[in-house]
């Protein structure tokens, strides 16, 4: 059986807000491929300079990538909320997805809770990239 953990993090973006758009996309476009090459899915997004991404894959997997994320300079004070065990994946279609429509009012406010509640991080970003473009 394999085993599927999920995280939430959040970090603080170093970015200039001009370079915000940019280097979202190339975060996803890198992930998507490391990512899939090491079974890992996941959602991003940036809510007022915070990057708050939810990781999918195994434990271990997980373990590596968040030692490689905090040697990445787009961002510092990187903390982990949330990490459980998980059946399935809320996220199987992306490698990484990026919603990027303006500010989720539930979004802002487990980031500034610091929440351990992988169903409300998981409800939040699924609601973003529902929404239309």
């Amino acid at each position: 059986m394999n085993t599927l953990d999920q995280l939430v993090y959040c970090s603080r973006s170093r970015l200039a807000p001009d370079d915000e758009a940019t280097a979202m996309v190339d975060i996803v476009h890198v992930a998507a491929f490391l990512n899939a090459r090491n079974g890992i899915t996941g959602a991003l997004t940036l809510q007022g300079g915070v990057f708050v991404q939810v990781l999918e894959g195994s434990p271990s997997a997980l373990d590596i990538l968040m030692l490689h994320l905090h040697f990445d300079e787009r961002h510092e004070e990187i903390e982990v909320v949330a990490r459980n065990r998980i059946e399935r994946r809320a996220f199987p279609a992306w490698g990484m997805a990026a919603p990027t429509r303006g500010q989720c009012g539930v979004l802002s406010r487990l980031i500034a809770e610091r929440s351990t509640d992988l169903t409300a991080w998981r409800g939040a970003l699924s609601a973003l990239l529902a929404e239309p473009a």
